[in-house]
């Protein structure tokens, strides 16, 4: 979903690329398109990522999470570690508040070695994506107060990242229904 064109939520329509990192995870890039000769797509929530940023590899607790993620970026170096992923189970139908709770869920359940790294992280962040589109005017993604608290028991921000409407889309769609005129 986001950064260096990695991500933008799951989708099984979506062709995604893995590969093998040299400690065994499995990393899947996935990019996503508009399915061809549809007009512009409404604005709509995407998914959310939770992007962990730490002083040590973050391997260790990316593996501990297991196979209920997916793993879309990680590593770094010389004490800038990242690591990037998505609860498995997430799909378009599910909301931002049940792709959260299911993260920390996973982040309360991690053994004590892995949860000092996830409590000792510089950053720790539940990131939602939104892929803007041109219509609705206004988009509003509530977010209930249990939520919000759970984000803070586990010491983690809330990140909101939109995504500007692909406009050359938009142009071809134009294009297309001036010419059926």
């Amino acid at each position: 979903m986001r950064r260096r064109g990695l991500r933008l939520g799951q989708d099984p329509s979506v062709p995604a690329r893995a590969s093998s990192w040299p400690s065994g995870i499995t990393t899947t890039h996935v990019t996503k398109r508009a399915p061809a000769n549809q007009g512009p797509q409404p604005t709509r929530y995407a998914n959310v990522d939770l992007d962990v940023y730490a002083e040590v590899p973050l391997d260790g607790f990316v593996q501990a999470l297991g196979d209920q993620v997916v793993v879309l970026y990680v590593g770094g170096r010389r004490r800038k570690y990242e690591a990037h992923i998505e609860l498995a189970s997430s799909h378009s139908a599910m909301s931002a508040d049940d792709t959260i709770v299911g993260l920390i869920r996973l982040i309360r359940a991690l053994p004590r070695v892995h949860r000092q790294i996830w409590d000792s992280a510089r950053r720790r962040e539940f990131n939602i994506g939104i892929e803007a589109g041109l219509d609705p005017h206004a988009y509003e993604l509530p977010l209930q107060a249990r939520t919000l608290k759970a984000i803070a028991g586990v010491q983690g921000t809330l990140v909101i990242t939109v995504y500007a409407p692909d406009l050359r889309e938009v142009r071809r769609s134009v294009t297309r229904r001036r010419r059926k005129r």
